[in-house]
């Protein structure tokens, strides 16, 4: 088959792979839809990310839908044909994680298209990927390709909504989202899919706080400017949920956030940060980390398939799979972009 291979920094080459084997519990997926993921940008730019440094080359892309080319002799439950959305979790199911429902935080994780394990797994940027039938689902009617491929970024968004849920719930909360990336916005559709009463955001960037407020944001700050801190004023902030991966929007939502609030950490941080435990006690602040995500696709499913969010204006631009590096060019640009995906033609 061919894929786009990461040999290094900036080293995207489209060459034959073999086709993985499919084994008796499998199904092979023939790529349909792959987005383009800030991990995949980050590896494809620098490298690596943190310790995630890859050993061999390999294809990048866990965002990917598809449809089902071949079921091994013991799927049950799919068929030839059949359009699915992957999960690119493969927690390994024995640990104590695993067994208590936590599986994403399973030390065994092996991930599609990450450096994370080893040896690594190819992902989408490739016309086909083995997958666990458990890793598959069935996508309903009328959702498309497209949608089904934001699936994983759209658990992620969900899993922080929920670890935000764990004070009350976010009905009726007033709530700050940090970083209006991909992933910001996502979190902000869902939020206010769940009753949130109140959604701001914060960016330094003027286009995603635009993008934002059309979404359906109330507010869109630049954390810079003093207005910022003028809204968080009398307790007025319940829910703060940090994206960006900034040092300093974590130390200025510990701040910012009302007595009794929540700050929920999503973005993977750059640096170390200093915990004000004073104020973490003072305000009796909850703080609560949000990693990958666990027991959230069948109600992320629902979210896109019942309409309650919209994700089409999500999708920045799709290209051929034959312009995949300009895809990944404009992915790293970050030009006006929220999610770059890349299409595969069917097979007929």
């Amino acid at each position: 088959m061919k894929a786009y291979v990461l040999h290094g920094p900036k080293d995207l080459r489209y060459e034959e792979r073999p086709v993985a084997s499919v084994g008796a519990n499998d199904a092979l997926i023939r790529v349909r839809r792959t987005g383009i993921c800030g991990s995949d940008v980050h590896y494809y730019s620098h490298g690596q990310i943190g310790d995630f440094v890859p050993r061999k080359p390999f294809a990048l892309g866990h965002e990917f839908a598809g449809e089902i080319a071949e079921i091994g002799s013991d799927v049950k439950g799919f068929s030839v044909g059949d359009r699915i959305a992957v999960d690119p979790q493969l927690p390994c199911g024995g640990c104590r994680f695993c067994r208590s429902g936590r599986y994403n935080l399973c030390p065994n994780m092996r991930f599609f298209g990450s450096a994370s394990c080893c040896p690594h797994i190819d992902g989408g940027f490739g016309e086909y990927v083995a997958v666990p039938a458990r890793n598959c689902y069935l996508l309903p009617e009328g959702l498309d390709y497209g949608y089904a491929a934001m699936l994983e970024p759209l658990t992620i968004a969900t899993h922080a909504v929920m670890k935000a849920s764990r004070n009350g719930g976010i009905a009726g909360k007033r709530l700050l989202i940090t970083g209006a990336g991909s992933i910001g916005q996502l979190v902000l559709l869902v939020a206010r899919a769940y009753g949130a009463s109140s959604i701001a955001v914060s960016d330094v960037e003027a286009f995603p706080r635009d993008f934002a407020i059309r979404a359906g944001a109330d507010f869109a700050f630049d954390p810079r400017n003093d207005e910022i801190n003028s809204f968080a004023t009398n307790d007025a902030i319940d829910v703060i949920i940090e994206v960006s991966g900034s040092p300093i929007a974590l130390a200025q939502s510990l701040r910012l956030v009302g007595r009794g609030g929540t700050v929920v950490q999503v973005g993977t941080q750059s640096a170390s940060v200093e915990l004000p435990i004073n104020l973490v006690m003072s305000k009796e602040l909850i703080v609560v980390g949000s990693f990958r995500s666990a027991h959230v696709i069948q109600p992320a499913l629902d979210l896109a398939a019942s309409g309650r969010i919209d994700l089409k204006p999500s999708i920045s631009a799709v290209y051929p799979f034959a312009k995949f590096q300009e895809a990944m060019d404009a992915a790293v640009s970050k030009d006006r972009v929220i999610k770059i995906q890349v299409e595969q033609e069917s097979v007929v």
